[in-house]
């Protein structure tokens, strides 16, 4: 949490970095870093007898990412994905994400632990159009820790 009094800047990137295994792969887009804590009702009575209803941590869901990015020649994440597909066990792998500016300086980074990439979305096709083809991935990870600038 900020010092009191201290003033913070807006975030704005223009580009972000995926690095697995060594290679780093670039996304316009992240639709979002998903971290959930779902809450649990719970109920007690209290010495008087009073009946007492309170929220509590409950179930952690595992954290996700999601990222977007135009279609090239790079097949690093639909290898990453067929690994997954295939239930191997090297489909988890550590990763860092990277939010950069304009001018490519990384303003944050975050550790993905033991992630695997879930789900691989390519879309955006229609005959005789000149839009990009769009590849969505969403990564799930077991923890994402944001590292300190």
């Amino acid at each position: 949490m900020p010092a009191t009094g201290s003033v913070s800047s807006v975030i704005t990137a223009a580009r972000f970095i995926i690095n697995i295994d060594g290679i780093e792969t670039s996304f316009s887009e992240l639709s979002g870093i998903n971290s959930e804590v779902e809450p649990a009702e719970y109920i007690s009575v209290d010495a008087n007898g009073n009946v007492l209803h309170t929220k509590q941590f409950g179930k952690t869901k595992p954290p996700m990412v999601v990222l977007k990015r135009g279609v090239d020649n790079s097949a690093q994440m639909w290898t990453w994905h067929q690994l997954a597909l295939e239930g191997a066990p090297s489909a988890r792998k550590s990763a860092t994400l990277k939010l950069q500016d304009a001018a490519g300086t990384t303003f944050q980074t975050y550790l993905l632990e033991a992630a695997w990439l879930s789900k691989l979305e390519i879309g955006g096709l229609r005959a005789g159009d000149s839009a990009v083809v769009v590849e969505t991935v969403q990564i799930v990870c077991d923890r994402i820790e944001m590292q300190p600038s």
